[in-house]
């Protein structure tokens, strides 16, 4: 009784004492502790509200009873700190972001490929079987009778499609054309009758067929042809028709001339050589070596890649030998075409063309014989 006598007597020396509500929250503090079971550890005092902030992994001790009652009892004192709980997110955010990378990328690989499967497909079904040319699909085919017997021979199961020669460029001109008619016969009346641009395009283009259907590439050229400037090829071949002049004398005969600046015993002189052998083994005419400015220096020869080898052929005169320039084409494309196959088998540009191939009609150059000079 005395002390609560004493706690209802004013303060000593002007001293504020605890409220009737800060008394009763201490009473119910001592019996929550003294109603809880022995044995049990007492809780660790929660960490200043400062310490909390900066620990990101810190843990929030469950709130104590008695202390659950003190936060809902007004102490009428200053308001006292606020607990939270602070959830580790550094460590979850991680983890989530490395499954996610991994999974995403699994999905987008899946699904890649399953969209390309189902493309090709699509196409496959819808592609009309004619969509690719004829021609392009026969010159895929293994045609040659010659090669598959030796091939059956020597026991060897043959590929559906022969080994292109695609990336072997050659170029054949088809003289004058697109530029004039060059070189013209004309009749008694004084008529044209026969023009020089007419009978090379119809050499010109056998010739190219014949390349072609062994599966090299070819470029049939006009006289001057943009695409001349820099042309580069295993080589390259100007086809042409000589003058209808009447010099008053029978004048006949083919000529292959190189360039004067290239050397006299490199490709251009192989490539000339083969092409005057070959041709002038099927052709009835005789090998001229009458050589002009025109031919030696022949505008062509400076416009296209040095190293692209280039002869210029004048196939015979068209008033002396008309009669088979203008009607013997297929045999003048035959021996031209023969006249590459020897340079490109000779000078090894391309080895599956070797004189001794089975079915090869050239004939190869013992020597590289160089044009004479007449002028001496």
């Amino acid at each position: 009784m005395s002390d609560e006598i004493n706690d209802n007597l004013p303060p000593e020396n002007g001293k504020t004492g605890d409220s009737a509500s800060a008394i009763f929250a201490a009473i119910m503090r001592e019996a929550a502790e003294k109603a809880r079971p022995k044995g049990a550890g007492s809780r660790a005092t929660p960490r200043p509200l400062a310490s909390q902030e900066t620990s990101e992994h810190s843990v929030e001790e469950e709130p104590d009873p008695a202390e659950a009652v003190d936060d809902n009892v007004d102490t009428g004192g200053p308001a006292a700190p606020q607990r939270f709980r602070r959830v580790p997110h550094g460590r979850l955010h991680q983890s989530r972001s490395d499954s996610g990378f991994a999974g995403g990328f699994l999905r987008t690989i899946f699904v890649v490929g399953i969209s390309a499967g189902l493309v090709a497909t699509v196409l496959t079904w819808f592609t009309d079987p004619q969509f690719l040319n004829p021609a392009v699909v026969k010159g895929l085919q293994l045609n040659d009778p010659m090669l598959m017997a030796n091939i059956a021979d020597a026991g060897a199961t043959p590929t559906p499609v022969a080994t292109p020669n695609w990336h072997y460029r050659i170029g054949i001109i088809s003289g004058h054309r697109g530029k004039d008619s060059g070189a013209v016969c004309e009749d008694a009346y004084g008529y044209p009758e026969l023009q020089e641009a007419d009978i090379n395009f119809s050499v010109a283009q056998r010739v190219v067929a014949k390349l072609k259907a062994e599966n090299f590439t070819v470029d049939l050229l006009d006289e001057n042809d943009p695409r001349l400037d820099n042309y580069q090829g295993v080589a390259l071949v100007s086809i042409h028709a000589n003058t209808c002049y009447d010099f008053g004398e029978f004048v006949s005969g083919y000529i292959v001339a190189k360039a004067e600046a290239r050397p006299d015993f490199g490709n251009d002189t192989l490539l000339r050589e083969c092409v005057a052998l070959n041709y002038g083994a099927l052709v009835p005419l005789e090998r001229s070596f009458v050589l002009t400015l025109d031919m030696t220096d022949y505008h062509v020869f400076r416009t296209i890649h040095p190293l692209t080898p280039a002869v210029i052929l004048e196939m015979g005169y068209m008033l002396a030998d008309r009669e088979v320039l203008e009607n013997e084409p297929e045999l003048l494309a035959q021996a031209i075409t023969n006249g590459i196959y020897c340079y490109l088998g000779v000078s090894g540009n391309v080895s599956g063309l070797s004189p001794a191939r089975a079915d090869a009609r050239y004939l190869v150059p013992l020597l590289e014989t160089p044009t004479p000079d007449w002028s001496r």
